[in-house]
């Protein structure tokens, strides 16, 4: 009996043991125990907030200190007979991220150690569901409000998107009173040294130099991937507006210095321009006022299901729509992985595809995408069984009246292309279709952008070239 009952108690220590420490792969057990660093100081003054459920160590240091690269442990508590890693008197370079490894026996704990500077940066401003271009050197934020969108600007909504650590004043969700130029709206971000104040300018348009248009009332009622479309030329080119197909057909000469219209439509595949007109019948009735836009030598670009607009204006033929469709996922579709798809380009002296950010080990290709982005992956483009390559474009070509010359795909698939002007000449007053699930923009899942600007930067380049600015 004696021996069980010592049996006993050694299984009991053996199990204490296990709960003292965590070990990464152990499961749902409680073993946080006696592996919490209880306490973390760098340079005698910068003590880190410890959080637990990240295993995160976060030291702040103030705005200004520029000397991350040689910072000293000068405290550090952990449990007794606990080891570490990193130890007091360490030199650590915490220009980037740190691991520090707690073993006690043979069971460990990670922490990731960072450094922060204090920031107060303003990362995003939306009023009444239009994004405003952020310029951070001079600290303003101006915002395009079409003067006809019928918002109150002596109160209106806003939200606001700012560094991890900072707070804002007045908070995220709050209204203000916009309508005084000579009194501008002003809001503050602080994370303890750091304090910074945006002034908000409103630029109240008559008419559009361009537009994002929708068959929503407003940017708001779009869907997520539309928005993110929409809310990135609103806030990038001046004078841009959103627009309805109704505001279009509705409004007189709203149109009238536009010169660049962008609809990004993620929506059911169309494939035929019967199918299209009766899936956007807003689109349909603004057509005599889209097409008289377009002959005087206003510029389009078509993205997704939104290609076929260009068979309605006459621009391609009315039965060369898009013959390989799919309407994707919604924004539940494929999730990168260390290795993103890749656009390869026909073509890639085009003014689409300048300076873009390229990956050194495939040069070649152009990358949207990132690691753990998550695509809607729904496509318009062509495929004809047994063709590819050069004859492939050649066919392309042809049942495009020899209208498209800017070719993107796969050496079986056409997925971008360039119609002609209503001159007959590619170029300015032309349209860019962009039919790729490639070139999306909203990602339900978190990333880290390292080459989802180059979705920006093709837009970009598609309105300088298509406008001649």
């Amino acid at each position: 009996m004696k021996t069980n009952i010592l049996n006993i108690i050694g299984v009991l220590l053996i199990a204490c043991g296990f709960v003292a420490c965590n070990e990464d792969n152990s499961g749902s057990m409680d073993v946080n125990g006696d592996c919490r660093v209880q306490k973390f100081v760098l340079n005698d003054e910068y003590e880190g907030a410890i959080d637990m459920t990240n295993r995160l160590i976060k030291v702040k240091v103030p705005a200004t200190f520029n000397t991350k690269n040689d910072m000293v442990v000068t405290s550090m508590t952990i449990p007794s007979g606990a080891r570490s890693n990193i130890n007091v008197g360490d030199h650590l370079n915490m220009e980037s991220d740190k691991n520090i490894h707690i073993m006690s026996g043979s069971l460990v704990m990670d922490y990731r150690l960072a450094v922060r500077n204090d920031e107060a940066k303003l990362t995003n401003f939306v009023l009444e569901g239009i994004k405003g271009a952020i310029n951070e050197e001079a600290k303003t934020v101006t915002v395009s409000v079409l003067a006809t969108s019928g918002i109150d600007l002596s109160s209106a909504t806003f939200e606001v998107s700012c560094s991890e650590d900072a707070t804002c004043f007045p908070s995220s969700g709050s209204t203000g009173d916009f309508s005084d130029p000579a009194n501008p709206f002003q809001i503050t971000l602080t994370d303890n040294t750091a304090v910074s104040t945006y002034t908000i300018l409103i630029d109240l348009i008559q008419r559009p130099t361009a537009v994002f248009v929708g068959s929503a009332e407003t940017v708001e009622g779009l869907n997520e991937e539309e928005k993110a479309a929409a809310k990135w030329l609103t806030s990038t080119i001046q004078g841009a507006a959103y627009l309805s197909w109704h505001d279009i057909a509705n409004s007189e000469d709203i149109l009238d210095e536009c010169k660049f219209i962008f609809f990004h439509r993620q929506a059911p595949a169309y494939n035929t321009l019967k199918n299209f007109k009766d899936g956007e019948p807003g689109a349909i009735e603004a057509l005599p006022v889209l097409n008289a836009y377009w002959k005087r030598g206003g510029a389009f670009v078509l993205q997704r299901m939104g290609v076929d607009l260009a068979a309605a204006l006459g621009a391609m033929p009315e039965d060369g729509c898009p013959n390989n469709c799919w309407g994707g996922n919604g924004e539940g579709g494929p999730k990168m992985d260390d290795n993103p798809w890749t656009l390869p380009v026909f073509d890639k002296s085009h003014a689409l595809w300048q300076g873009l950010v390229s990956n050194p080990n495939n040069p070649e290709a152009i990358y949207t995408l990132d690691k753990d982005y998550t695509i809607c992956n729904s496509a318009s483009q062509y495929h004809w069984d047994g063709v590819s390559g050069a004859a492939l474009f050649s066919k392309f070509d042809e049942v495009m009246a020899g209208k498209a010359r800017r070719l993107v795909g796969n050496d079986n698939e056409v997925s971008s292309w360039e119609l002609q002007n209503a001159n007959g000449q590619f170029g300015k007053g032309g349209i860019i279709c962009l039919g790729s699930g490639l070139l999306d923009w909203y990602s339900p899942t978190d990333y880290v952008s390292v080459y989802h600007e180059n979705m920006g930067t093709i837009l970009l380049n598609a309105y300088h070239y298509l406008t001649g600015n």
